[in-house]
């Protein structure tokens, strides 16, 4: 009972500071309100355009527009505009016809928008040298009534110049004077409905109200100029030199004009509803210096019609056309991406972001596709399209608004590669301007606008090359760590930011990344990325200089030293017939392999990295191997040739060099398993993240993919130690002298309560890596030192009272007193495993080759049939048992050993 006490007691204690020490963080569910949050605002944003454009559209069809939003409705449509956008923040809203009417407010600059209908192109004849500022009289129409358009046109400053056209530019070409109508592009225009549903009337009555219709025209771009001839309709006009004349094309300009608080254009000094350079509320053109005074007068269609009695329809004359407008471009709604694609799908769509003409900025439009009934034949005509535009920087601004925290980036990304950035709560908006020729060379800074229009254009980022700032790192990292990890929509992942300092990059912190993906009717396909700043957890590596530093650092030097120290007793002491008969040459091995673990504690020691992982799975896991070995084979050998104890053994030999050859199989298989997880799973540092009712930590832990690793080395050694725990106790009836088997038990045992507790710790109780080294360390320290102490110190215990008995012995000795042999006088021990061959716990008292195990505590009959010999034949030397005692003889020793 003593001795259970002795070892139990101790490791109690031990498992019992494991579990007061350990104070796991209470874990709980993360809420991903943010992600929540940010996903219904959008949401919210990005619903608003779709009922205003459905508003409109019933709107219209109500016949609340008294033309149908042609021309004449210009200005009803921009104040209701005003209305809109004031309710619904966005940044324009507008339409564009079939006839290339377009119609628009913008909101964010306070301007609006306005080209008349019709079609671009028109020849132009012009004087050789003419068609620049200050030339519009060199210039004129071949077709009278376009005179009007060509001579709308200002520069910056406001000087009138004409509408032509340059090498590059479209313009619309009428298909029979765009009367004929075709079905429209979209699929379910294109069925052949009386043929797919020629026996159901009702669903061919259904597909044909489906069948869209649109008028027949076709895009066409001026060629660059090539041998004195300008290509127009791809065909070259030539110049007719003779004349001093050459040919062009001219435009329809697109106007932007000052505006009024309720919407409508003005140029009345103090009305314009956005301060100009002098803070008074007067209309500039672009220079900001010339005030706008435009009133052309002219036959234009914003003016209206007037029917006479006879029905003869009369354009009006009026010279507010352009009233406000204080700058033109060159623009047909009908070949711009929003305008085309709603057109050939025939439904409301979100665009692809796309550089906006007015002002150059990157941005998506959401369209709406409105149509007419044919009074004639009834069918659906698609007159035009609604749309509403939403800038990149205005995306950002709302995110700015919602999300303008210190602790939190939400960025928005596109779905589809390259990802490329919507808009971030930081302000970047992932796009660039830089010069056409050259997308490396970054755009000037220009005040004329339309100069940096021609030189200039606006290109995006993919959000994998943001680098411009640490918030822009921010955004990278964490795309490249989502990706990597598949966007997964429940889980936080860490993002280490950096920042470079003086070209030396230095950490900044670490953040928390979650993922959402975002879509919204009209196919916006989006992710969502939130970025929360998170606690750095350092509890899970030991550095010099930690608090915790000396519990991991002491145990571990202390450990290899005690272990050292008994090793050189050990072996000192090794030609002792006390340490002969421990067969000191495996138990030393097995003391070394424990004075090495000790040490390989220290590796524990040092960040979490990769390199370190991997050394931690190697030096641990082989050095436990390498001291286990030894003491496995020493106890296969034990219970090998002398089995429980309770029967005389077979005669069989088991040499040295067999026992250490059976040692190298475990070492090379446990260096195999090491070896193969080492290129297929090899421990890695991890970063991960922890959340509970506090917040958010980040951690640096080492861990493998899979617990792959974790069973088969939890199999292999545990099979090694349930082995040895199982052979130990098989020979647990041997006497104590001259054998090793309570100490090969209790070492077997300790290792195995001690090594199933650092399991417990590091695998059941939620505590972190520093915490774990520092009980592995303890534990190491606990199971080696005690397993060398059990070996070493009763060993030398016996040696010092064999000492002290011979000594007193020899004192006390008095001539013809019977004299107790010593055992080496007795038996010729064969250096290494005699004690073995001495631990019978049978006495024979019978025949003449009968020896007392109370002498020699072993009895074996027949011994010219037990054979013990190393198995070197050179040596010749085995273990024999002669018949030198006699009765007489047998009864001293028993005096002397009861004395």
């Amino acid at each position: 009972m003593k001795s259970k006490g002795f070892i139990f007691t101790p490791l109690s204690t031990f498992l019992l500071i494991c579990v007061a020490l350990t104070t796991p963080p209470t874990l709980a569910e993360f809420n991903f309100e943010i992600g929540n949050r940010v996903t219904e605002k959008l949401a919210s944003y990005t619903t608003a355009p779709i009922r205003l454009l459905s508003l409109l559209s019933t709107y219209r069809s109500k016949k609340a527009f008294s033309h149908d939003l042609r021309a004449p409705d210009r200005d009803e449509f921009l104040v209701l505009g005003d209305a809109l956008l004031t309710t619904y923040p966005h940044d324009l809203v507008y339409y564009g016809l079939e006839d290339g009417t377009f119609v628009g407010h913008q909101m964010d600059s306070r301007m609006s928008v306005y080209r008349e209908p019709g079609e671009g192109g028109y020849e132009v004849v012009v004087e050789n040298g003419g068609g620049g500022a200050g030339s519009e009289e060199l210039a004129s129409a071949v077709s009278p009534e376009m005179q009007k358009h060509l001579e709308s046109c200002v520069d910056n400053h406001g000087k009138m110049i004409p509408c032509l056209m340059h090498p590059g530019q479209s313009y619309i070409e009428c298909i029979d004077g765009c009367k004929a109508i075709q079905k429209c592009p979209d699929e379910n225009s294109q069925r052949e409905c009386r043929q797919l549903f020629d026996d159901n009337e009702d669903e061919r009555n259904s597909c044909e109200e489906e069948v869209k219709w649109c008028i027949s025209y076709r895009e066409q771009i001026i060629l660059p100029e090539n041998d004195g001839a300008i290509a127009v309709n791809n065909a070259k006009i030539v110049n007719t030199s003779e004349n001093n004349y050459h040919s062009q094309r001219g435009y329809i300009p697109w106007t932007q004009h000052c505006i009024d608080s309720s919407g409508l254009p003005t140029q009345t000094p103090g009305q314009n509803s956005v301060p100009g350079p002098d803070n008074l509320h007067n209309c500039y053109h672009s220079d900001g210096s010339n005030p706008v005074q435009r009133n052309l007068s002219g036959p234009y269609a914003y003016c209206g019609i007037d029917s006479d009695d006879d029905g003869t329809a009369t354009p009006i004359i009026c010279n507010t056309t352009f009233i406000g407008g204080f700058v033109s471009y060159n623009y047909d709604p009908r070949y711009r991406p929003w305008y085309t694609k709603t057109k050939e799908m025939q439904e409301p769509n979100w665009s692809e972001p796309y550089v906006f003409f007015q002002n150059d900025q990157m941005g998506i439009s959401y369209s709406h596709p409105i149509y007419k009934t044919d009074e004639d034949d009834g069918r659906k005509v698609f007159v035009g399209v609604l749309a509403l535009d939403l800038t990149l920087t205005g995306i950002a601004s709302f995110l700015i608004k919602n999300y303008d925290e210190a602790e939190n980036i939400v960025a928005i990304i596109e779905e589809a590669e390259p990802n490329y950035l919507i808009a971030s709560s930081t302000g970047t908006t992932g796009v660039k301007k830089v010069l056409k020729d050259d997308h490396s060379i970054p755009c000037p800074e220009m005040e004329n606008f339309a100069l940096a229009s021609e030189i200039c254009t606006t290109v995006r980022i993919p959000v994998a090359e943001l680098k411009n700032g640490f918030m822009e790192r921010v955004i990278s990292n964490s795309y490249m760590i989502q990706k990597k990890n598949g966007f997964p929509p429940s889980r936080l992942l860490p993002v280490q930011s950096k920042d470079d300092t003086d070209d030396v990059e230095v950490a900044q912190g670490v953040h928390a990344s979650q993922t959402k993906q975002f879509s919204s009717v009209g196919g916006i396909n989006w992710r969502i990325m939130i970025m929360s700043p998170v606690d750095i957890h350092e509890e899970d590596s030991i550095l010099p200089g930690d608090d915790m530093f000396p519990f991991l650092v002491t145990p571990a030097i202390i450990g290899s030293v005690v272990c050292m120290a008994l090793l050189l007793l050990f072996t000192k002491h090794r030609g002792e017939q006390e340490v002969i008969a421990s067969d000191w040459r495996f138990t030393g091995a097995f003391i070394f392999g424990c004075a090495l673990l000790n040490l390989a504690c220290l590796s524990l020691i040092g960040p979490n990295t990769d390199s370190l992982c991997l050394s931690r799975m190697w030096f641990l896991n082989f050095f436990f191997v390498l001291a286990l070995t030894p003491l496995f084979v020493k106890t296969w050998r034990f219970y090998k040739l002398l089995g429980d104890g309770t029967v005389i053994p077979r005669r069989q030999s088991i040499s040295h060099a067999k026992t250490t050859l059976m040692m190298i199989p475990f070492i090379l298989f446990e260096v195999l398993i090491l070896t193969i997880f080492t290129f297929v799973d090899p421990s890695r540092a991890e970063e991960m993240l922890e959340y509970d009712d506090v917040g958010v930590t980040h951690r640096i832990v080492c861990t493998h993919e899979n617990s792959a690793f974790f069973a088969v080395q939890v199999v292999y050694q545990g099979s090694l130690i349930l082995v040895g725990c199982v052979l130990a106790f098989k020979t647990r009836n041997m006497k104590k002298e001259y054998r090793d088997n309570q100490q090969l038990m209790l070492t077997l045992y300790n290792i195995a309560l001690v090594g199933t507790v650092i399991l417990i710790v590091a695998n059941v109780v939620k505590v972190y890596q520093g915490t774990i080294r520092i009980f592995l360390s303890v534990g190491v320290f606990w199971m080696t030192v005690f397993s060398c102490c059990v070996f070493v110190l009763p060993r030398l215990l016996q040696i010092h009272t064999r000492s002290s008995i011979s000594s007193n012995r020899g004192r006390r000795s008095q001539p013809g007193r019977a004299q107790l042999p010593s055992a080496p006088s007795t038996v010729a021990i064969d250096s290494g495993f005699c004690a073995s061959t001495l631990q019978q716990q049978q006495d024979h008292v019978e025949g003449a080759n009968i020896v007392s195990s109370r002498t020699l505590g072993t009895a074996v009959e027949n011994p010219a049939n037990f054979d013990l010999s190393d198995g070197d034949s050179s040596s010749g030397r085995r273990v024999s048992f002669e018949p030198i005692l006699n009765e007489e003889t047998i009864q001293a020793i028993e005096k002397a050993a009861n004395r």
